[in-house]
């Protein structure tokens, strides 16, 4: 037996799970590569940004060892570190490590970090006759799929886990308002057409008329 909020309630029913996941991004360094492409390079920078962006530890380059591009991976790798460099990246949070490729003359050269990410619910279970009901509960299913595609669309999953905190509010305008309340002047807005400002307890059909 379940509750029955915790019947009609798909966050309850179908929660959504969040947990670190690895982002990777495999670059290619064919031989006689001398460096990325211009469509790597512009990969590489949204990488970087959204490494920047929602990484939760460092950064991780793995360069293929032992195989027939190796040549070509180390010019790919120079570039990286150029672009690492370019975006703000504090050497100390990148880790390089080598890999062994077997002889591979695709071996890519390898990037991954570790970020929040968030996994929808299975929605298995349509097994329920939704056209007879006599108990009036809500179906098994009932809101999962819309958990299940709130999981593929958020950007950040940490919303998920805690509220944001608020920005700075623009104190412009309110120390002005303040400044006039102080003066005892009227802190209304102006209207048009006689451009005059309203006294604060104008009615409703007042600030009509001056519209």
């Amino acid at each position: 037996m379940e509750a029955p909020f915790t019947l009609s309630d798909p966050t309850q029913r179908h929660p959504i799970q969040v947990g670190e996941g690895e982002s990777m991004l495999d670059i290619a360094a064919p031989r006689g590569a001398r460096g990325l492409t211009g469509m790597q390079w512009n990969r590489l920078y949204g990488y970087l940004a959204n490494y920047q962006e929602r990484g939760t530890g460092g950064l991780i380059v793995r360069t293929p060892s032992g195989s027939a591009n190796q040549a070509a991976a180390k010019r790919v790798y120079g570039d990286i570190r150029h672009a690492m460099r370019r975006s703000g990246i504090n050497p100390r949070d990148v880790r390089v490590e080598p890999y062994y490729a077997n002889q591979d003359p695709s071996a890519p050269v390898r990037l991954s970090y570790m970020e929040l990410k968030a996994k929808g619910p299975d929605c298995p279970d349509w097994s329920e006759n939704l056209a007879r009901n006599p108990a009036n509960l809500p179906p098994p299913n009932m809101g999962c799929a819309t958990q299940k595609n709130l999981a593929a669309m958020i950007a950040d999953p940490q919303d998920l886990l805690t509220p944001r905190p608020e920005a700075p509010r623009p104190g412009e305008r309110r120390d002005t308002i303040w400044g006039k309340y102080v003066k005892g002047e009227p802190t209304g807005a102006k209207w048009a057409p006689s451009n005059q400002p309203l006294p604060e307890r104008a009615l409703t059909s007042e600030a009509a008329a001056g519209n």
